[in-house]
């Protein structure tokens, strides 16, 4: 892998579809983007973010993740990601990700 710069930053959307929601919706609750899938579209934004960078046998995984999800999305709407690249060293990323 070849270094990231620090500093890089990623951008990317997508659009809240059901199968981003949370599962216990009902008339009390309504169906909006669930803490999971929210972390899985950061996860990749970050990925995508040092795609570029990684030899062709290499891959990332995220290994550790703090969150605060302030707000319910609710379907049809678009979820704007950002990767900031906080640091690099003996291989791991540190990112800072927002939506």
């Amino acid at each position: 892998m070849r270094e990231p710069k620090i500093g890089m930053v990623y951008e990317r959307s997508f659009v809240v579809e059901d199968r981003h929601t949370i599962t216990f919706a009902d008339d009390a609750m309504p169906a909006v983007l669930s803490t999971p899938m929210l972390i899985a579209e950061l996860e990749r934004t970050a990925r995508e973010a040092v795609q570029g960078l990684l030899d062709s046998n290499e891959r990332t995984v995220g290994t550790s993740v703090e969150i605060d999800h302030l707000a319910g999305t609710t379907v049809g709407f678009e979820v704007k990601c950002s990767a900031r690249v906080l640091g690099y060293e003996n291989g791991e990323i540190r990112f800072q990700v927002e939506a």
